[in-house]
């Protein structure tokens, strides 16, 4: 049987809670899943600094990782790219698919 580990909210930029971050690791350490599944919010506002973050924290992971976008992956500021290219953030540090699976 495979095991799935999923978690949401990491929320790289201000108020990120690193040391929660690092517990996935103690946790993968002792579960040992075959994937993680990371839903959402990878960023706490789609900046490129925020995304460089979680990018390098999902490549830290030592089994395979599904990612998906969530709300604070689109800018919420920055309007004109919030309607005309809102994930191109996350397509260009994660994946240009939206909807993985």
């Amino acid at each position: 049987m495979r095991t799935l580990l999923h978690c949401s909210d990491v929320h790289f930029g201000p108020k990120h809670l690193r040391r929660a971050a690092e517990g996935l690791f103690e946790l993968i350490d002792r579960r040992r899943p075959d994937l993680v599944v990371i839903s959402g919010d990878l960023t706490q506002r789609a900046k490129a600094r925020q995304f460089q973050q979680a990018r390098r924290f999902v490549d830290r992971l030592p089994v395979p990782s599904l990612v998906v976008p969530g709300n604070h992956d689109v800018p919420m500021y920055r309007v004109w790219e919030r309607v005309f290219a809102p994930f191109r953030a996350y397509r260009k540090h994660f994946s240009p698919d939206l909807e993985p699976v």
